[in-house]
């Protein structure tokens, strides 16, 4: 059997590593003043690995949270620049909140509800010297 790879396992930051710390020192201080040893070890060992676990998945969500809110953005920002600024259709002025987004790049105009595909904003035409 294999031994897992410690390098590959990810470590708490700092003030989470500290919260561990301080439900050690506490643990400890109540299995020493009421001489608990068997079991109290085990039991702060049970409470320890659950507080890690906890934090953990907190840290987990938090961080899928804030890339979501990211791909959120960049999605946002990009549908800004690929949207035409009047309908095809009817020439009604168009931006990306009045839309409604049928998918990532298309779109119906919120008046005559046509059709709209999103694409890339034209590159400018490099600048030609003039001689």
């Amino acid at each position: 059997m294999a031994k897992p790879d410690k390098k590959n396992e990810p470590e708490l930051p700092f003030k989470w590593q500290q919260v561990q710390s301080a439900i050690w020192l506490i643990g400890l201080a109540i299995i020493a003043l009421r001489g608990w040893w068997f079991p109290g070890i085990l039991i702060l060992v049970a409470i320890s690995g659950l507080s890690q676990a906890f934090i953990a998945s907190y840290l987990d969500k938090n961080t899928a949270r804030e890339e979501a809110v990211t791909r959120a953005q960049i999605l946002e920002e990009t549908r800004a620049t690929a949207l035409p600024p009047q309908c095809p259709g009817c020439g009604a002025p168009l931006d990306t909140k009045s839309v409604i987004w049928r998918s990532a790049a298309t779109a119906s105009c919120p008046y005559c509800n046509t059709s709209i595909k999103a694409t890339r904003p034209q590159a400018a035409p490099p600048a030609t010297p003039r001689a």
